[in-house]
């Protein structure tokens, strides 16, 4: 096997007398390095923070004037929790979404981007809704489960858009 002495990664050299064995790093430059996935790692998880904090933050300040809201109409709000638990899974899904999208465009995020983390809010209760409606599982159940799945729901849309993390 023939070695060949090399100038610079890869590039043969001229006229010298000894061999030279060269080991090229042939991974890409760029976003693949490990301080760079590292730093997408800390930007993804910061950012489900920040998501998850927008969320408590929905359900604290929002929840009871949401329900003053329903009383102030005339509406049991106690009631409609016990007959119709969509409703009250569907204003909770509101609460949460409001500060996230206002914190999520407030940092610069795209408006696709910021209504599919809002929609991560509400297609769990779309989905629970029917099998709800069929006693499969009870308006206690339909809250439970829509809490549990939430922020994997999010995380999803956030496997989904890498892209947004990659700054």
């Amino acid at each position: 096997m023939r070695q060949e002495q090399l100038n610079g990664p890869g590039v043969p050299a001229s006229g010298a007398g000894h061999s030279v064995t060269e080991t090229l790093d042939i991974r890409p430059a760029g976003p693949n390095t490990t301080k760079t996935r590292r730093h997408s790692r800390i930007h993804f998880l910061k950012h489900l923070g920040e998501m998850t904090v927008a969320m408590l933050l929905g359900m604290a300040v929002l929840g009871m004037p949401s329900e003053l809201a329903f009383d102030a109409a005339g509406i049991d709000y106690d009631r409609i929790e016990l007959d119709w638990p969509t409703v009250p899974a569907l204003v909770m899904a509101f609460n949460m979404s409001v500060p996230m999208v206002l914190w999520m465009r407030r940092r610069g995020h795209s408006w696709s981007y910021t209504l599919e983390m809002a929609a991560a809010m509400f297609i769990p209760v779309l989905v629970l809704t029917p099998v709800h409606w069929l006693d499969f599982i009870s308006g206690d159940g339909l809250s439970m489960i829509q809490h549990a799945v939430m922020i994997p729901s999010m995380i999803v849309v956030m496997l989904h858009r890498r892209q947004e993390f990659a700054h």
